[in-house]
Formats: C-alpha cells, structure tokens, sequence
C-alpha cells in the first residue's frame, strides 16, 4: 500500500513549538570567512541563534515520533558549514535554517511511540524514501537509502539527515522528532558519552567495509580527531593483526589513540617533514628528495591510508604514503580541494569515499547501528573519552570557543540539553 507523503498528514497539527539552536546561511559572512580564514569560527557562531520555531509536519504522523535529547555531538560537517568550508555540491539536498544536530542520543517523549516514554534511544537521521512515507525509489528499493533519488523531493522539502532540514530540527534542540523505524532503544549500561558515537562510529564502519582487507598488513591513520579515534578503535577491534599508524597534532589525541590501539604515533613535526620521517623507511621506502618545489617521492608505501581529516595536506600525505598499488579511504568530507593527484593514476592507488550507513539489503534496517551498539558496549577501551567536553546548548559559544583552540584537550564536543524546561 502506498504511504501518504508526510506534508499531506500536516493538517490539524498542533503548533506547541520547540526550542533550538538554528544556523542560517550569510552571505557577507561567507566573504568575511574567505577574507579571514583564521576567524572563519567566530564568524560562523554569529550565524547561529536559539530561536522557537512552530512543530514540523511530522509531529502529527503516527509513523513519526518525539524525542527529548540528552547529548548532540559537533561534528566535523557541522563545523565544515559554520566555518564556511563546506562544498556546494550537495546544497540541493539541504534546506537551511536548519537546527543542526545528527549524532544523538535522547529519550522517547511521546506516549503513542512503541517504547515507553523515557526509553533511552539513539537514531537513524537518515531521511530517504521510507521516512518520507514515498514509494521506495530504485536506490531505496535496493537497500541503499544513502543513495535515495527522493532526498529533495518537494513534499517532505530538501534534506539529507535531521539536522540539515529547514523543519526537522536535529539534536541542538530540547525536541525533535524521527522516523520510528529508524529510532534504536540502547541499553541502560551504555552511557550516554559512549551512545553519542554511535553515528559517527556507524559512518566510519560503513567506510571501512569498502577496503579490500586481504592483504592490508599496514595501515596509517591520519588524524586523531574524532573519526580518526574512532577510525583506529574499529580497525583494531576488527582486525587485530595490522599494524595501525596514526598521525597525530596533538599530545591528548595521541595518549588516547595509544590506549584505543594504535601500533605506533607520529605527532611530531609539521606535515612537510612528517612524510619525510626516517622511523618510516622500514615501510614507506627510499625517500627520493622533492624537486621543483614538490612532495618528496617515497618508493614504498602502506597497504592502506585513511584520511580522517580530509584536507588537501592531508589527502597529499595520504598519496604520497600509500603503498604502489595500495588504497586509500577518504573519510574527511573532503570539499573543494586543489592537490596533485600524479601518484593517484602513476602508482596505481585506488582511492574509496563513503557516505552514510551501509548497503544492506539482506539484514535487518539499521544493521551497522546495531553492530556498533554492540561493540560500544562490549570494549574495555575508553572511547568514552573522546567525547572531551560536554557543554549546556544554552553556553553554545563556549563550545566553539573550546573547539577553535586544541590546546584545551578537545577532540569531540557536545552539547547538554538544557533547554527541556522552556516554556
């Protein structure tokens, strides 16, 4: 039976409204940004403002329900937009303002949801064919909503996941609301620092399943932030024979990428003289001294880069690192970039991107959600802590200004709800 699109079930909707943290696009702070990189940040704050906005349509659709968040991570996409970064590309799929927010952790606040209200839940923000209530399109018919042709379909309005959505507000907000078959309840023993990974941490084991893991004995992370951390905690509970690499910048991400498993860490030196490193000879060969004003040549390399960071010093060190043959996985939301892609096609590197949550036609919805639960439960390492700081949504500008300085010890921000309470 055809579903009925959501806008067309709007119609009686009571307007209680919610509270939320909402970025809108600027132009003349976008030049500012281009003008002033190095206060891109404190720019974009000044694009953000707790407002109270009307319920969306989907308040009132009975395969739709509320929920109150605990914790909202930053991630690295949020900051991409706030700083003025992110690509053009994918703005047909995004309806701003938008209240940001898609790595959550809250409780169900709805008494007709299938769980009791109060039931810790982590989500899903997905928003594909079958949360609109549209027929699956081919991409949705074939288990690959991340793919879904109908993300800026004109009923439901543009928007890739809750949070980039002009009224489907995502966790920076003391409400929102989300499919209930892409909600998840958790156990009561996995706390709430260790559940607000689960998006991130789904997105990384989504990119890690694209590498052809045959042969791969080595393997260089680059980047201990977020996605690197959780990079090198998947990859050692996974596979742990390889040998795992990280790049570091800073002395608390590499304590933490120690304890999570990594092999070995570099976090001395600028990036320009990381490639050229001597404790890399064993795998990354005969250095061969740059010309011209290029990177150095290595002659060998490792089976497999990760670039968690996704800029272009980074994609370059990743390129100039991989093995002859080797692969590498572009985990960053790297936009625009400008960088030499001569060891690409001249040493025969496959380079992967991935996006969103998996390929699964043959398991059960949510699958790399479940796994990840699973394993965020069952470690004994303390991933816990990247998540550094934990900041009420009302002192929002102390977040940022904990993020635009990493000598702080930050790695992962989020945001408290403070807000359950007004009116």
């Amino acid at each position: 039976m055809t579903k009925t699109p959501l806008a067309a079930q709007s119609a009686g909707t009571p307007v209680d409204g919610y509270w939320g943290l909402e970025y809108n696009v600027s132009l003349s702070r976008l030049a500012l940004q281009q003008l002033s990189p190095s206060r891109a940040l404190r720019w974009g704050m000044k694009s953000l403002r707790l407002r109270k906005a009307p319920n969306p349509v989907v308040s009132d659709s009975p395969e739709w329900t509320a929920i109150t968040p605990s914790l909202s991570g930053i991630c690295g996409s949020d900051l991409s937009l706030l700083k003025g970064l992110s690509s053009p590309y994918l703005a047909p799929l995004v309806s701003l303002p938008a209240v940001l927010g898609h790595e959550v952790v809250g409780r169900i606040d709805s008494p007709s949801a299938p769980w009791p209200v109060g039931t810790r839940v982590i989500l899903d923000p997905s928003l594909a064919c079958a949360a609109r209530g549209l027929p699956l399109c081919p991409a949705c018919g074939r288990g690959e909503p991340d793919e879904c042709e109908a993300r800026a379909d004109a009923h439901l309005g543009a928007g890739l996941l809750l949070g980039y959505h002009h009224s489907l507000p995502g966790g920076w907000s003391n409400r929102l609301w989300a499919p209930i078959a892409q909600v998840i309840p958790i156990p009561d023993d996995l706390e709430d620092a260790r559940a607000v990974l689960a998006e991130p941490a789904s997105i990384v084991a989504e990119g890690l399943s694209r590498l052809r893991w045959d042969g791969i004995g080595t393997l260089l992370i680059i980047g201990a932030g977020a996605i690197g951390l959780l990079s090198t905690w998947l990859v050692r509970s996974q596979h742990p024979d390889i040998a795992v690499f990280v790049r570091s910048r800073h002395p608390h991400q590499s304590a933490l990428a120690a304890e999570l498993g990594a092999s070995s860490i570099f976090d001395e030196g600028g990036d320009r003289e990381f490639v050229q490193r001597p404790e890399l000879d064993s795998i990354a060969g005969r250095l061969l001294p740059a010309s011209f004003g290029g990177w150095p040549f290595r002659t060998g390399g490792f089976d497999a880069v990760i670039d968690s960071v996704g800029t272009e010093l980074s994609l370059f060190q990743a390129l100039t690192l991989a093995r002859p043959g080797g692969q590498i996985l572009l985990l960053g939301a790297a936009g625009r970039l400008r960088t030499d892609l001569t060891p690409l096609w001249s040493r025969r590197i496959t380079l992967f991107g991935s996006f969103g949550y998996g390929h699964h036609p043959f398991s059960p919805p949510q699958k790399t959600f479940h796994d990840v639960i699973a394993l965020l439960r069952q470690t004994p390492s303390p991933i816990e802590r990247i998540v550094s700081h934990i900041v009420p949504l009302t002192k929002f500008w102390e977040a940022f200004d904990i993020l635009a300085t990493r000598q702080t010890g930050a790695i992962k921000v989020a945001f408290s709800n403070d807000l359950a309470m007004k009116a």
